[in-house]
């Protein structure tokens, strides 16, 4: 995936401890990992002591950690990747849950109905409260464990469980026990995670949600700026759950050259395969990097591509082909870590156009086609980097520096690498460490093709926009069928009915079948009524047929994708 491939922290307390307790240490060439899980029993008395459900605890002197030293980049070209630095070994105190994460577009989440979901491998469940305001929690009652996703919202808008009917506020306070118990008991408390909206997206930190109930400080949010600019459309909103690490995710994002080969024959071709030499990374920070490809994709068609990763969650590219041809664009991946091994690809696609006709002819275009597409796209090669991963586990990535697991010696790599070295020398590894062997245990075994091209679990089912389509066209096949059988046999009927009273059909069947075709339609062409209603039935007839052949060919997209073949050679192409 790709600009051009989708159509138009850890757990820490206060003093930053880290996810992935219970794990070794690694150092050396790679990041030192340091692993000082903190249990879920400590997160939720943390989050009860700011919801103001518990009384403070003194956090141990042991939790405090020395800032990440920061590799700075100046904005020379990039030599081959395989040649550029390394990460340096370091202590990092990078604190994954202390990051805003997207978790999913607002019109995906139902109103009335509880909305689960599982970030940097916590369970944790968001709806929109009595106030408007949408909350999350933990995923988990404190009275027996049981998901609160499962229960529904009450209507005063607080959130109930389904197993005994304990209630909820924004904070975590209970403030029901059906079967009796003292609601304001401190263990009674459901541990409150901060949630904020921001353009369209419902927004997850894994921390402490304010004890006053205010809004919690929303200024680490990954934005895009464009977007607040009305001369910018929104566009190409869709997201799918994904088999495959969130790292991989972004590395293969930020990756230009795979575009013209693995989507030749659907948003790119081989031939479109540019120069990658004059692309380079201009800056490395503790936020990210940034970097620039000159002469950017399909041969400097578009002009230069500006690229920008900020930690830990987006990844974006820049087209400014405003002044040049008329339109600017902007590819943007937010990556969410789900579980090693699962992560959530959510992506936008903002326009900027000269012309103005042109947004009303993108808001005119259905957007569930859209969707549908980009699916597509992500097929293409959902199931090698799935298999990709494994094998990089057992190569060592993460515990040895990625020039030892990949060889990268083009310039076209410079991103990865800076990525790479990103993740290694600030971001401790990742949110899982480093990924090894052990990772692979927790990721789970490689899926099977059919898995991996599952679209209905991994998207449809909790889209709205998809949803709402299938329906539609379900409705529309069934009608397509109902109104095209019946055209046919009102048309039948007809004909019959007027040969019975004209006495007309034995010289049109005669000319059919004893003289020529040429003298049966002019026999039934001497009937005007006939003729007009015979035309009327054929033409409702073959419309419907197109619907429902249409209809009928859709629907399957929503549940399966297919295994692209030869990589998409395209027709009449027949070299390699």
């Amino acid at each position: 995936m790709h600009s051009a491939c989708l159509a138009p922290s850890a757990l820490a307390g206060p003093a930053g401890s880290r996810l992935g307790a219970g794990r070794r240490a690694f150092s050396g060439p790679a990041v030192a990992y340091q692993s000082t899980r903190r249990s879920v029993q400590q997160l939720g008395e943390q989050a009860q002591e700011q919801a103001g459900c518990r009384r403070p605890q003194v956090p141990t002197a042991s939790a405090a950690a020395a800032p990440p030293q920061l590799q700075q980049t100046a904005g020379s070209p990039s030599p081959p990747a395989e040649a550029a630095e390394q990460a340096q070994p370091s202590s990092s105190s990078f604190d994954w849950f202390d990051h805003w994460f997207p978790v999913a577009f607002v019109k995906d989440i139902p109103d009335g109905q509880p909305y689960g979901f599982r970030l940097l491998d916590q369970p944790i469940v968001i709806w929109k409260d009595g106030e408007g305001r949408y909350r999350c929690l933990r995923d988990a009652c404190p009275h027996r464990l049981v998901p609160l996703s499962d229960g529904r919202i009450a209507p005063n808008g607080e959130l109930q469980c389904p197993y005994h009917g304990w209630q909820f506020k924004g904070c975590g306070t209970c403030t029901l026990m059906p079967q009796g118990g003292d609601p304001t008991a401190p263990r009674a408390v459901a541990t409150a995670y901060q949630c904020a909206v921001k353009q369209g997206l419902v927004w997850v930190k894994l921390k402490p949600a304010p004890k006053d109930g205010s809004e919690p400080d929303t200024s680490g949010i990954r934005t895009l700026p464009e977007l607040d600019d009305p001369d910018w459309l929104a566009f190409g909103d869709m997201w799918r759950d994904i088999s495959y690490d969130w790292a991989t995710l972004i590395e293969n994002t930020i990756d230009a050259g795979h575009v013209p080969f693995t989507h030749h024959g659907s948003i790119s071709k081989r031939q479109s395969s540019g120069i990658y030499d004059d692309m380079k990374v201009l800056e490395r920070r503790e936020y990210g990097f940034k970097g620039v490809w000159p002469t950017g994709p399909r041969k400097g068609g578009l002009g230069a591509q500006h690229t920008l990763f900020q930690g830990p969650v987006l990844m974006r590219h820049t087209i400014d082909a405003y002044d040049a041809r008329g339109f600017a664009n902007i590819t943007a991946v937010y990556g969410v870590p789900v579980a090693p091994g699962r992560c959530r690809a959510i992506v936008r696609q903002p326009f900027r156009f000269k012309n103005k006709l042109i947004p009303l002819l993108f808001k005119l275009s259905p957007a569930f086609l859209g969707h549908l597409g980009n699916n597509n796209v992500l097929d293409e090669d959902n199931i090698f980097l799935h298999m990709q991963e494994e094998e990089s586990a057992r190569r060592g990535m993460g515990v040895k520096p990625v020039s030892q697991v990949y060889y990268m010696p083009a310039a076209s790599d410079a991103y990865v690498s800076g990525f790479r070295t990103w993740l290694a020398n600030v971001a401790g590894g990742g949110p899982w460490g480093p990924m090894d062997t052990s990772y692979l245990q927790r990721a789970g075994p490689r899926l099977s093709e059919e898995q991996l091209l599952d679209h209905y679990h991994a998207h449809t089912k909790r889209c709205s926009i998809c949803q709402t389509a299938l329906q539609y066209i379900r409705l529309a096949r069934a009608a397509a069928a109902v109104v095209g059988l019946a055209a046919v046999f009102v048309g039948a009927a007809a004909v019959v009915a007027q040969w019975a009273a004209t006495g007309a059909p034995l010289p049109a069947w005669q000319a059919f079948t004893q003289g020529t075709a040429a003298a049966g339609v002019a026999a039934v062409a001497a009937q005007p009524r006939l003729q007009s209603l015979a035309a009327v039935c054929g033409a409702v007839a073959a419309v419907t047929l197109l619907v429902w052949r249409w209809c009928q060919q859709t629907i399957p997209r929503f549940y399966q994708g297919e295994r692209p073949f030869a990589r998409n050679r395209v027709k009449g192409e027949f070299a390699p």
